[in-house]
């Protein structure tokens, strides 16, 4: 993309809004060289048309094979309109990409499968259960770590696919679990229910260290006494004398309850013994030497870089096809040309920005894609309060350091059309707050949204109230104090750099002067640690975030008193409508749709995070992978990216570009 092309279209976009001006800042000069060197450094190879027999050429190594395949025509010009229908449009551009690997080839014994993961950070590399809080952890440890429960296709437990047998009882307000199969950890100990027990007892003890403290664990009886140091156990949970069944005695019993509203991943007792609750993080039991029931068993960490597993050859539902599989942290800007040459075999993270021309028609891979799988939403958020860890609470300030005029003004100077051009098409803004795709009969449509570019209002909405420019051209708190926002981004792609400081000289544009946090983007291990744990002692005022949610209608990362909670808001309302998520009463579907419709609109009245934008996340899988799929699918026995015992290969050596 040249310099030239964004500059003519982001003028473009001005003038059609209203011909507001926006300045170019002499670093995004620079970083938007940077970007036309790139990739224009990655055209010149001619583009093979859409339509045209193209050849795919196996890999050095191997015996060399050549195999004449169709180009479908999947994608549309880079160039389009930001649509006026988010959620429409998300489905629409999902469409251009299948959701599982099309390879039916016989599949070979064996064999190691590498896998990219597109990120310019490093690998926090906290594999424990009840510790980690990285998505880049949690991606591997899908590999290894293994489930007790399966979700069915509505994102509630089912039975017949589960390691776990579970009962609700809605008069006693119990939660029973059976163990209905043998499983083994990867040293050799059964799994039991235990093992559940003494995760759910970490996360309650006074001196746990991290994040999961929440409704699912408070709602259990005895948990709150537990944890505040006025009893020895929590009185809620009772295991069998053989450790085989776990029952949970309930304080409340919502509709949450059945969309996995307690605490399922567990933490193996016998691994942990004589370690104490507050050194369990940093221990090398919770990274380097994670144990875990799942298909793999870790081989090696290189800590912030790759990990290394083996097949287990004991895995309860059954040999894994592959014998290991390494996945490697790649530069998101390598990772497209890294495909192309099938130096891996499977790619995450494809970076939107460079789903250009030369990349899009790749005859070696096939792009993958599931919205209704990914289920996210990315937000603006704004700290307004702090989180005490003595009392475990939330305390939003009475008068927050950004008011709510600053932060709509902020929210509406954004401009997503230009980022829709920087990610060729494949984001669009969000239109609520409530994104969920699979329950998208619970958005409500009315709500105003933020998603637009109105430049000219947010300078009206600073003007009336006080927050005037000085002779520098920035504006002041209105008592004429200076004003400077901090803003915490994290480090990506030049088209991620070139955002930021669009987004930057937007906010410059109406009088506000935004600075990064540190003054720089930072890792995003640096950024989680900023967010949940206040490391930068309070001083971050704005960032973007994302969140998923399954079917549990009630979004627990805005949960008032946890730490969860990152903008640190909470009212009188908000814990009215999370009383109301915690009610018997949700079982009723029209009481359930009121109490999420009127989260929505409370999000919307507080002004504390603003829906951003939601994405197409790129996969990519080597045209010798099989059994690789984003479908969503409680089924066990079909291919399932969260079920990698089924990925296989079909080939010995991986497939390169043959154009």
């Amino acid at each position: 993309m040249k310099i030239e092309k964004i500059q003519n279209e982001t003028k473009a976009v001005s003038n059609l809004k209203g011909g507001f001006k926006m300045k170019k800042l002499l670093v995004l000069a620079c970083v938007l060289a940077v970007m036309a060197f790139a990739f224009t450094a990655c055209d010149r190879n001619p583009v093979t048309p859409p339509g045209d027999d193209v050849t795919t050429t196996q890999a050095v190594g191997g015996e060399t094979t050549t195999t004449t395949v169709v180009e479908v025509t999947t994608t549309e010009p880079i160039h389009v309109v930001p649509p006026t229908d988010p959620f429409y449009a998300l489905q629409r551009v999902d469409a251009r990409f299948p959701s599982t690997a099309t390879n039916a080839n016989p599949i070979i014994d064996g064999g190691t499968l590498r896998w990219a993961i597109g990120t310019s950070a490093t690998l926090p590399g906290i594999f424990c259960a009840v510790h980690f809080i990285s998505a880049l952890d949690s991606n591997i440890r899908d590999l290894f770590a293994g489930s007790m429960f399966a979700a069915g296709m509505d994102s509630h437990v089912d039975n017949t696919s589960s390691l776990v047998y579970t009962e609700f009882c809605r008069e006693t307000q119990t939660i029973t679990f059976t163990m209905q199969h043998e499983a083994f950890w990867h040293d050799g100990v059964q799994v039991t229910m235990d093992d559940l027990y003494f995760a759910i007892w970490i996360i309650a003890h006074p001196d746990y260290t991290g994040t999961r403290w929440g409704p699912n664990i408070s709602n259990i009886v005895g948990a709150e006494e537990f944890r505040a140091g006025n009893a020895d156990y929590i009185s809620g949970m009772v295991l069998s004398e053989d450790k085989m069944t776990l029952t949970l005695h309930m304080i409340d019993f919502p509709f949450t309850i059945s969309a996995f509203g307690w605490w399922s991943a567990p933490v193996p007792r016998h691994h942990w013994e004589g370690i104490a609750v507050a050194d369990m993080m940093g221990h090398e039991n919770a990274r380097t030497n994670a144990l875990g029931f799942g298909p793999f068993i870790i081989d090696a960490v290189v800590p912030g870089e790759s990990v290394s597993v083996r097949r287990n050859e004991n895995y309860w539902r059954g040999r894994p096809h592959l014998d290991g599989i390494v996945v490697n942290l790649v530069e998101a800007t390598v990772l497209p040309m890294a495909l192309q040459q099938g130096l891996y075999d499977i790619g995450t993270g494809f970076p939107a920005s460079q789903f250009t021309e030369h990349f899009r028609y790749m005859t070696n891979v096939e792009f993958l894609s599931n919205v209704w799988a990914q289920n996210g939403n990315s937000f603006l958020g704004f700290r307004v309060g702090t989180w005490d860890s003595e009392t475990g609470e939330v305390y939003t300030f009475e008068e927050p350091r950004l008011s709510e005029t600053v932060r709509r003004a902020l929210a509406l100077s954004v401009d997503h059309s230009v980022a829709y051009e920087l990610f060729n098409g494949l984001t669009v803004p969000t239109g609520s707050s409530w994104y969920g795709l699979r329950n998208i009969h619970w958005i409500d449509t009315e709500i105003p949204t933020y998603n637009h570019f109105d430049p000219e209002y947010a300078m009206r909405m600073l003007d009336e109230a006080g927050y005037l420019r000085g002779p520098d051209g920035f504006r002041t708190f209105p008592d004429g104090r200076e004003l400077t926002i901090t803003y915490l981004a994290l480090t990506g792609s030049p088209a991620n750099d070139t955002e930021r400081a669009m987004e930057l000289q937007n906010w410059a544009d109406i009088g506000l002067r935004v600075e990064f946090y540190q003054g720089r983007q930072v890792d995003s291990a640096v950024g989680s640690d900023v967010r949940f744990r206040e490391a930068d002692g309070g001083v971050v005022d704005m960032w973007w975030f994302g969140w998923n949610l399954g079917a549990n209608p009630m979004p627990q990362v805005m949960t008032p008193g946890t730490q969860n909670n990152q903008v640190r808001y909470r009212s009188e309302h908000w814990d009215y409508i999370f009383d109301r998520f915690m009610s018997d009463d949700m079982w009723d579907p029209d009481f359930l749709l009121e109490t999420v419709n009127m989260w929505q609109w409370a999000v919307h009245d507080a002004a504390v995070i603003f829906p951003w934008r939601q994405a197409v996340t790129l996969s990519v899988a080597n045209n010798r992978v099989a059994n690789f799929s984003l479908e969503i699918t409680g089924d066990y026995s079909r291919p399932h990216y969260r079920y990698p015992f089924h990925w296989a290969l079909t080939s010995q050596t991986a497939y390169v570009d043959g154009r």
